[in-house]
C-alpha cells in the first residue's frame, strides 16, 4: 500500500503546473525548451508585454505564439486527479486529506500548527515555514498532550480528595451538631423533669404549711374566743357591781375582785413561729432560677460555636501539610512520606544549612501560608512532650527562643500532664475535660487568629487572636521531646 501510494504521488507530482503548484489546467507546451504550463499561469507570469518572454523553469527564449495545447497531457492530469481522489480516499481513511488540493496530509506546519499536503507545503502561504513529517508531530504533540493530561488527571485528584476532605468534614460537622442536639434535647428533658418533680415538691410543701397556718389559726383562735367570753363576764360582773348601791356593791366585794386578779394575762397569743416563715422562705426559687439560665447560656453558647464552625468551613480549606526535611533537627527522623516525625537518642550526620534547628528538635511544614483559611490535623496519641502550632519563616533556626508570638511562634504544647497556651508574657495552663489524641490546628491568615481544637470532639484547646502577620510566610510548627512522643499529620 505505501508503494502504491508513492506512485500515486509521483504522478500528481507529474500533473503538477510548476507555477501555481496545482494541477495543470488547459496545459501547453513550449516548443523551444518541452516545458509544460498552464495557460493562464503563463500569461499572469509574462503580462501583457509583446517583447520575447522566456521560459519559467529553464529561462530559454520562447516566442508567445508558439505555444502548443498539450491535449495528451490534459487527458493525463484527468487520470492522475481521478487517482488522487481514489487515493486520497484511501488517505482519509488513515489520516485525512486537504481539503484543498484533495492531497493527503503528510506533513504539518509547525507555524500554522495544522496538517497540511505537499502541494501546501509549495504554496507561498507556508513559504519559509517550519514543516515537518506529520508522523514526527504526530508523537511530539501526542507526548505533549500526554503531559498535559498526566497534569489534568493529578488535578482531578486532588480535586476529588478536596470533595473527600470536604464530604467527611461536612459529616464530622453535622455529626457534632447531631450529637449536640441530642445533648440538648436530654438536657433540657432532665431539667424539664427536675423542674416537675421540684414544683411538685414545693407545691406538696406548701400545701402542708397551708394547713399548718390554718390548724394553728383555728387553734389561736378559739382560744382567744374562750378568753374573751371569760372576760365578758367579768367584765358584765363588774359593770353590775359597780351600779349596785353602797351596801351591795361592798358585800362580798373581795370575790370580785379576786376574779379579776386571778383573769389570764392578754399577751399576744404566738401562732406562727419563726421557724414556719424560714420554711416558706426556702421555697425561694431564686438560686433554681440561676442555675437553669446557666444552663440555657451554655447551650447558647455550644449552639453559638457549632454556627460558627459551619459558616466558616466553607472557606476553610484543609491543607496538605508535609514536612520540610532541611529544617528537621538533627535528631529527628522524618518518615518517607514527610508525613511523620520522631525523636532518636543521637544526632544524626546531616548538613548545616541555614534553615536547620540546631538548640530545639523542631521542624516545619514544607507548605507556607501568606493568605486564606486553612487547617490540618496531627495525631499526638499518648505522647507527653510536644508542642504544635504555627511559626514564621523568620523565626530562630541556630539560636535558643521562646515559643511565643513576639518570637514567631503560635503554639500549645504538652508537657507531661500539663497542657500549656504558649502566651505572652506569661504561658497559660489549660484545663481540659479530656485528653485529646489528634489535634486541629486552624489559621486564618487575614482574620490574625491561631485556633488549636480537639479533632475528635472539637473542644477548643485555645485559640491565639488579634495576631498580625505582616504578609510573612507562616508555616506549620512542630516541636517534640523524648522517644515515646511520636506525631503524624493526617
Amino acid at each position: 500500500m505505501a508503494a502504491a501510494g508513492g506512485h500515486i504521488q509521483r504522478l500528481r507530482d507529474e500533473a503538477t503546473c510548476s507555477i501555481c503548484r496545482d494541477f495543470f489546467k488547459d496545459p501547453v507546451t513550449s516548443p523551444e525548451c518541452g516545458h509544460n504550463f498552464c495557460r493562464s499561469c503563463l500569461i499572469e507570469c509574462w503580462g501583457e508585454s509583446e517583447a520575447e518572454a522566456s521560459c519559467p523553469h529553464c529561462r530559454q527564449s520562447v516566442q508567445r505564439r508558439s505555444l502548443i495545447p498539450n491535449r495528451q497531457l490534459a487527458n493525463f492530469v484527468e487520470i492522475a486527479k481521478n487517482l488522487s481522489v481514489q487515493g486520497g480516499k484511501e488517505e482519509e481513511r488513515k489520516g485525512g486529506v486537504c481539503e484543498e488540493h484533495k492531497e493527503p496530509l503528510k506533513l504539518f506546519c509547525k507555524v500554522h500548527e495544522d496538517p497540511i499536503c505537499m502541494v501546501c507545503d509549495r504554496s507561498r502561504e507556508h513559504e519559509n515555514h517550519k514543516v515537518i513529517p506529520l508522523e514526527e508531530a504526530f508523537e511530539e504533540y501526542k507526548g505533549e498532550i500526554c503531559r498535559r493530561l498526566e497534569i489534568l488527571r493529578k488535578e482531578r485528584e486532588e480535586i476529588l480528595a478536596f470533595q473527600a476532605d470536604l464530604d467527611k468534614e461536612s459529616k464530622d460537622l453535622l455529626k457534632l451538631t447531631e450529637t449536640e442536639r441530642l445533648k440538648t434535647v436530654e438536657n433540657f428533658r432532665q431539667l424539664h423533669q427536675f423542674l416537675e418533680e421540684q414544683e411538685k415538691r414545693l407545691l406538696n410543701h406548701m400545701e402542708e404549711v397551708e394547713k399548718e397556718i390554718a390548724g394553728r389559726r383555728d387553734e389561736q383562735l378559739a382560744k382567744l374566743s374562750r378568753k374573751l367570753s371569760s372576760l365578758e363576764r367579768i367584765i358584765q360582773e363588774m359593770e353590775d357591781k359597780r351600779q349596785q348601791p353602797v351596801t351591795e356593791l361592798l358585800q362580798d366585794v373581795r370575790s370580785t375582785l379576786q376574779r379579776y386578779e386571778k383573769r389570764e394575762s392578754p399577751e399576744k397569743p404566738v401562732a406562727f413561729p419563726p421557724e414556719l416563715r424560714k420554711q416558706l422562705e426556702s421555697c425561694d426559687l431564686s438560686h433554681l432560677v440561676e442555675d437553669v439560665m446557666k444552663q440555657l447560656k451554655d447551650a447558647l453558647l455550644c449552639r453559638k460555636q457549632i454556627q460558627k464552625d459551619v459558616q466558616s468551613f466553607g472557606n476553610l480549606q484543609r491543607a496538605n501539610v508535609t514536612l520540610d526535611p532541611d529544617t528537621a533537627h538533627p535528631r529527628l527522623i522524618l518518615s518517607k512520606d514527610r508525613k511523620s516525625v520522631r525523636c532518636r537518642d543521637r544526632l544524626l550526620p546531616m548538613p548545616d544549612n541555614p534553615k536547620r534547628f540546631r538548640c530545639y528538635f523542631c521542624v516545619l511544614g514544607r507548605e507556607g501560608f501568606t493568605a486564606g483559611r486553612h487547617f490540618w490535623e496531627v495525631s499526638v496519641g499518648s505522647g507527653e512532650r510536644w508542642a504544635l502550632g504555627v511559626a514564621r519563616k523568620s523565626v530562630n533556626r541556630k539560636g535558643r527562643f521562646s515559643l511565643k508570638p513576639e518570637e514567631g511562634v503560635w503554639a500549645v504544647r504538652k508537657w507531661g500532664d500539663e497542657y500549656i497556651a504558649c502566651t505572652s508574657p506569661l504561658y497559660s495552663p489549660l484545663f481540659l475535660r479530656e485528653e485529646p489524641r489528634r489535634i486541629r490546628v486552624s489559621l486564618d491568615y487575614e482574620g490574625g487568629r491561631v485556633s488549636l481544637s480537639n479533632a475528635d470532639s472539637g473542644a477548643e484547646l485555645y485559640t491565639f487572636s488579634g495576631a498580625s502577620f505582616s504578609g510573612e510566610t507562616l508555616l506549620p510548627y512542630f516541636y517534640l521531646w523524648g522517644n515515646e512522643t511520636h506525631l503524624r499529620i493526617s
